[in-house]
């Protein structure tokens, strides 16, 4: 169907915008508010715009109005707040908005390129910020961009985490790291090289969580996305399958035992000081999960109420830093991809998540690609859950969305299917 003249204006504002979203979160840090920051007046005409675009085709209400029912469902919530509600469904949307341009082929691909091309040069600048903090050329603070985020070593010692000017260096990570999965796109020896290359920009971050990720990335790429490599055939896919699997299980039987032997000595799961710190902060998530009633398991405690949680069931007993200052100078959200997901929307949020993930996956699974499909998807989806997501909410990021969503884009383009010349 051919689009409209306002259609068609909505559809390049909204990529317009969209691809430039790197550049809002450094502003919306360094340039202090006017009254309120610049990357939040950006994503509030970004939202603005989606609305609209969903409003003009009748077939797409249906997720204006399951936007409205989840707004609605919050002041049946502990911690109700449009601000949070908006930021968390920000993402979503975006993703939803980007895939239907380019599933439903409303624009010309070539357009679609342009944007992701656009937003890939984008995502370098907060990359390269971020390096040159690393190696002492550029502050770590700037203007109004004053918090750091400090790396805590064995032997006491801390260092400014680079953050690229965004507000904290996990939005760096999650750039990073989709940064090196467009790497799997190069041709020839370029792909090797180039993750090489972000192994090293990783291990700059301090971030260990993303190091882990992206040396994950370059192994996986080697070996099993790599045609030279992967055809060498050391092991059957069922031999691979069967070790994959007694890996798990040892793993998983290590973990859990000791667990446990953490619970039986202190009450908790989780030691205090795991992963610099988090292990308290789920211990106080563990504790509001507890009471929680059935309406909370099923549809969460608010969205973006993590930090209320922390707030009400921090104590002296499951946060050590109170038993040296009783009082609490700081809430943090929950550290962890899966725990923020079901803090905010239970397990109706995360049934959505799987259902949206395998929806997109049979979309992309039949394209006629260079890569292996379901490979790739594995890289895009479950690695940065099992890596960086262990640490980080990334699906509460701004940046994660469009991230994924031009990722997709470079997939469908790096097929071998015709290209489109015209707009629809």
């Amino acid at each position: 169907m051919k689009a409209s003249g306002i259609e068609r204006s909505l559809m390049i504002a909204f990529l317009e915008l969209i691809c430039l979203t790197p550049l809002f979160i450094i502003l919306g840090n360094v340039v202090p508010p006017f009254p309120i920051k610049v990357h939040f007046i950006a994503f509030g005409l970004i939202f603005v715009v989606m609305l609209m675009l969903l409003a003009l085709h009748s077939k797409k209400r249906w997720i204006l109005y399951l936007t409205l029912a989840i707004g609605l469902l919050q002041y049946f919530m502990p911690h109700p707040s449009i601000k949070n509600t908006i930021d968390i469904l920000f993402g979503p949307l975006v993703l939803y908005v980007l895939l239907d341009l380019l599933f439903k082929q409303r624009l010309a691909q070539a357009t679609l390129e342009k944007y992701q091309r656009r937003f890939i040069s984008y995502l370098w600048i907060p990359v390269l910020i971020g390096v040159l903090q690393a190696l002492g050329v550029m502050p770590i603070t700037f203007w109004n961009a004053d918090y750091i985020n400090w790396a805590y070593f064995a032997d006491g010692t801390r260092l400014p985490r680079p953050n690229g000017f965004l507000y904290h260096g996990s939005e760096l990570a999650i750039i990073v790291f989709f940064l090196a999965l467009f790497q799997f796109f190069k041709k020839g020896s370029n792909a090797f090289w180039m993750l090489l290359i972000f192994v090293a920009i990783a291990k700059l971050t301090l971030y260990k969580a993303l190091l882990g990720a992206v040396i994950i990335l370059f192994f996986y790429h080697l070996f099993l996305m790599n045609r030279t490599f992967s055809q060498l055939k050391l092991l059957s896919k069922k031999q691979l399958l069967g070790y994959t699997a007694i890996l798990l299980i040892v793993v998983s039987g290590v973990v859990l035992s000791f667990l446990h032997g953490v619970y039986q000595q202190t009450g908790y799961y989780f030691p205090p000081q795991l992963l610099t710190g988090r292990g308290s902060i789920w211990n106080i998530y563990s504790d509001a999960i507890a009471d929680y009633s059935v309406w909370n398991y099923l549809f969460g405690s608010g969205m973006g109420s993590g930090q209320e949680l922390f707030k009400e069931y921090a104590s002296p007993d499951n946060y050590y830093l109170l038993r040296i200052d009783p009082v609490l100078h700081e809430a943090y959200d929950a550290h962890n991809a899966i725990l923020s997901l079901f803090v905010n929307a239970g397990i109706a949020g995360i049934a959505f998540f799987v259902w949206g993930a395998r929806r997109i996956y049979q979309k992309v699974k039949h394209w006629k690609s260079s890569v292996d499909n379901g490979k790739f998807f594995f890289a895009m989806t479950i690695i940065p859950l099992l890596t960086i997501g262990i640490t980080i909410p990334i699906f509460d990021m701004a940046i994660y969305w469009p991230c994924i969503g031009f990722l997709i884009y470079r997939w469908r383009f790096f097929s071998d299917e015709p290209k489109q010349t015209v707009d629809a």
